[in-house]
């Protein structure tokens, strides 16, 4: 294997991880033809590298394919974070880790705005989830399951 095809290896490679998140029939299917396109200006005779350049970024072929086929963006370690941190950051860091967690929420290309703002109204009671064990009413498990289940209902919205 020369450089060259080391080159466009990796080049192939870093696409088709960038578009983990796209449909593997799509994600195949841009691959294949970015690939075929490469081959065909490399029997050319053209510079693998200008072909590279002339194509363009892997991120920004993968930002233009998401797009186009309604995928949100990729997720990292902000909307984990945030996950973790809306039902347990307010005990874990008094009250501040709550606060933390709604700017991670907030800044996720992720989610929607009704999915942030029902994290938003809902978890608060996630801060208080020691103190309402304490209580015996019914009352009290349900404040204590609804930060649960929209953090349950983010992460699963994060893996799709």
């Amino acid at each position: 294997m020369t450089a060259e095809d080391d080159l466009v290896a990796r080049y192939l490679a870093q696409l088709q991880d960038e578009l983990r998140n796209v449909s593997r029939p799509v994600r195949d299917r841009v691959v294949r033809e970015i690939a075929f396109r490469i081959a065909a200006e490399r029997k050319d005779g053209d510079d693998v590298e200008a072909i590279l350049a002339d194509i363009g970024d892997p991120l920004d072929i993968a930002a233009d394919v998401r797009e186009r086929h309604g995928v949100r963006e990729r997720s990292n370690w902000r909307e984990v974070a945030a996950v973790v941190l809306l039902p347990f950051g307010g005990v874990v860091i008094p009250i501040a880790g709550w606060f933390v967690a709604l700017y991670f929420l907030w800044s996720s290309p992720v989610w929607t705005v009704r999915e942030k703002l029902a994290a938003t109204l809902v978890l608060p009671f996630g801060t208080l989830g020691p103190l309402l064990l304490i209580g015996r009413s019914s009352l009290y498990a349900f404040a204590l399951a609804a930060p649960l289940a929209v953090a349950a209902y983010l992460a699963v919205r994060l893996r799709e």
